[in-house]
């Protein structure tokens, strides 16, 4: 299986190495003096960083450019790296597409003062504009040197209204800028630095808000402060001001601290804000998420419903595509709440459907409109209206490699069928000038140094920054040469989200499993495309480790119980190892839930103690509860998209390798779901 993928890749790769001369490769002087650099760096001895070079090492520009921005990113030795803000500025500009530059410029921002001439200060934030308040504030300092007035002032209001700058900095921009100040810029400001939690900061404002506003910020600091007066200083805020997002949201958190949750959602519930006058939608929305999901499990779906739904945050869903993807996640996340609790819990398909099309109008990936269309078809189902139900169900099922895309193609009753468009055409001048790029040379120079943690950073990056089907090809074709199947795991999916199908067998490499471990083809690459996107060396914050992200201890305990050595060495340098170990946990674990593929997959993310919470607060999905219902009542989020993504990827290795598909082929996804029913 393995020689049949890398075959397809072949003429691609070789393309990629025959159009622009290989990278030659580091002498071996050269290696330990980059390695040498690198390790310094991570151990922040950075007065080493320009060292003489080694006898015999030669320089090489791709790995020196490394070095340097491995040096800027470590942050936390700002002081101590050695670096200046010309130094960021001109990396910054020479190479505005490498990986962390939000990092580097967080840092370039910070070494801003008196001695940057005004000039260079808008030269640089022409190119890479202002993220923080004071460097907004550096900004207009040097607009109203340069004699921009206009400029200086929006700016200074700008810096104004950010939740940043300290009493001393506030001092400075009020000295030059104060008569530029509105009152409406003191109340936007005022309202920002409440919803970040900065009381302190919000009651240095309150000299400069009118009478009704005063009571609003007393009121609103006295309640985050659990203030003995809360009761009263709320009572004293003018009626017009009560329906305030930010007040009701404080009410709630401050109402859930002292116990009393119920007042805090009927007040959530009620509440009705205008549309679009919530300063920070993301916040607005996950806390209401909180509480409606709480209201729901405490057996109040009422309740759950207009908390999820009544949350006025946008005007409408078409406003919420050109938002942070933070907020449309959780606006997409509230919709769809709102859409299952109206139709599987309170039987109102109708309102279900309209809930359920804000979600999928907000969506901008495949997985998300599948899963909108999906549950909209089930809303007009529910309602009577086949024709609407089918059509919803056809815009679905177009989706074959997403878990809902799947189940739409067996509501519908068709046979899934694998989508596959020509990879594009690389012409040869263009893969010369992309095998020539900075972020291509560099990512090769790590593979040669054989510093496989830093060359996925530039991977992400590679991929990440591609954009139309011969990017996303030009940066899959690389998986190959650079053998790292992970590279073209991220360019498939990357591609994938544009709707481009032709980097599929990217997007799903295979292993070369030996015959013993053929019968877990499907579930070892279904969950390792999920825990590591075939980084064989990865170790994950919680040391998760390689291919199948096991943890030190549970291999050993199944090393044990297989008879096999216990080595936590090889878990990261011996794939057919790891993915043994692997298999080998899934399936006991398989074993000891009555032969649950859900429950198991749930329970390798999860841990099999929480299953256990699992099954005690929502029931047992192999016996009464509706498996689909029961997934998406997973409390925890991360194990609820984790369940859906490996059986999804499980549909998906079956359809493309058949001889070894655990399930038929037709409902594969209810077969693993292990429902009776399609779809």
């Amino acid at each position: 299986m393995a020689s049949n993928v890398f075959s397809r890749a072949l003429p691609l790769a070789a393309l990629l190495l025959s159009a622009a001369p290989v990278l030659a490769q580091l002498s071996p002087a050269s290696r330990s003096l980059y390695t040498a650099r690198l390790a310094n760096n991570a151990a922040g001895q950075f007065s080493s960083f320009a060292a003489s070079p080694l006898v015999g090492a030669a320089s090489d520009n791709a790995m020196d450019a490394v070095v340097t921005w491995d040096r800027l990113r470590r942050t936390n030795y700002t002081k101590a790296n050695g670096a200046t803000f010309g130094e960021y500025a001109r990396f910054l500009k020479e190479r505005p597409d490498w990986p962390q530059s939000v990092t580097l410029r967080r840092a370039a921002e910070k070494l801003i003062d008196d001695t940057i001439l005004p000039a260079d200060r808008i030269t640089y934030f022409k190119q890479f504009p202002p993220m923080s308040a004071l460097a907004k504030l550096w900004l207009a300092e040097a607009y109203l040197q340069s004699g921009r007035s206009a400029d200086a002032r929006e700016m200074a209001r700008d810096a104004w209204d950010s939740a940043g700058l300290d009493p001393m900095q506030e001092i400075t921009l009020l000295a030059q800028f104060e008569r530029d100040l509105r009152p409406e810029d003191h109340l936007s400001r005022a309202d920002r630095l409440l919803w970040s939690g900065q009381t302190s900061a919000a009651g240095r404002l309150l000299p400069r808000m009118d009478q009704a506003r005063q009571q609003w910020l007393l009121a609103r600091i006295a309640l985050r402060t659990n203030s003995p007066d809360a009761a009263s200083r709320l009572a004293n805020v003018p009626a017009a001001l009560a329906n305030d997002p930010g007040l009701i949201l404080d009410r709630a958190l401050y109402m859930r601290r002292r116990g009393d949750v119920a007042s805090a959602q009927a007040l959530l519930a009620n509440a009705n804000p205008s549309p679009g006058n919530v300063l920070d939608p993301e916040t607005w929305l996950k806390t209401r998420l909180e509480f409606a999901r709480a209201a729901w499990r405490s057996g109040n779906p009422e309740a759950a419903y207009r908390i999820a739904s009544r949350h006025s945050a946008y005007p409408d869903a078409r406003s919420v595509a050109e938002r942070s993807l933070g907020e449309r996640q959780a606006y997409v996340d509230s919709e769809w709440l709102a859409g299952w609790l109206a139709l599987r819990k309170l039987g109102r398909p109708q309102q279900a459907v309209a809930n359920f099309q804000n979600a999928r109008t907000a969506s901008l990936t495949p997985l998300s409109q599948s899963r909108g269309d999906y549950w909209i078809g089930r809303s007009y189902e529910a309602a009577g209206k086949a024709n609407d139900a089918r059509a919803a169900y056809e815009a679905a099922a177009v989706h074959f490699d997403y878990f809902y895309g799947q189940l739409a193609a067996e509501r519908l009753g068709k046979p899934l069928s694998v989508i596959r468009a020509r990879q594009a055409v690389i012409p040869g001048d263009e893969a010369s000038t992309f095998r020539a790029d900075p972020l291509v040379r560099a990512t090769f120079a790590l593979g040669d140094l054989g510093d496989r943690g830093r060359q996925a950073i530039f991977l992400r990056q590679l991929a990440d920054r591609a954009k139309g089907p011969r990017q996303m090809a030009l940066v899959a074709g690389l998986a190959g040469p650079l053998n790292r199947q992970d590279l073209g795991v991220f360019a498939g999916k990357a591609a994938r989200a544009e709707g481009d199908f032709g980097l599929l067998d990217s997007a799903f490499p295979v292993l070369p499993l030996p015959g013993n471990l053929r019968r877990d083809f499907t579930m070892i690459h279904a969950i390792t495309r999920q825990e590591s996107q075939f980084d064989r060396t990865i170790t994950s914050s919680a040391n998760a480790q390689g291919l199948m992200q096991l943890l030190p201890g549970t291999a050993a305990e199944q090393a044990g119980k297989m008879g096999l050595p216990s080595s936590t060495e090889r878990l990261t340098s011996d794939p057919i190892y790891n993915v043994t170990l692997g298999s080998g946990y899934f399936n006991r674990l398989k074993d000891n839930l009555a032969g649950s593929h859900v429950l198991a997959v749930a329970g390798y993310n999860a841990g099999p103690g929480n299953v256990r919470k699992f099954l005690a607060a929502n029931g047992d999905p192999r016996t009464s509860e509706d498996v689909i219902d029961w997934i998406e009542a997973i409390p925890l989020s991360e194990t609820r998209n984790y369940v859906q993504r490996v059986l999804e990827n499980a549909v998906v290795y079956d359809m493309l390798n058949p001889q070894t598909a655990i399930m038929p082929t037709t409902n594969r996804l209810s077969a693993y779901l292990g429902k009776r029913t399609p779809g």
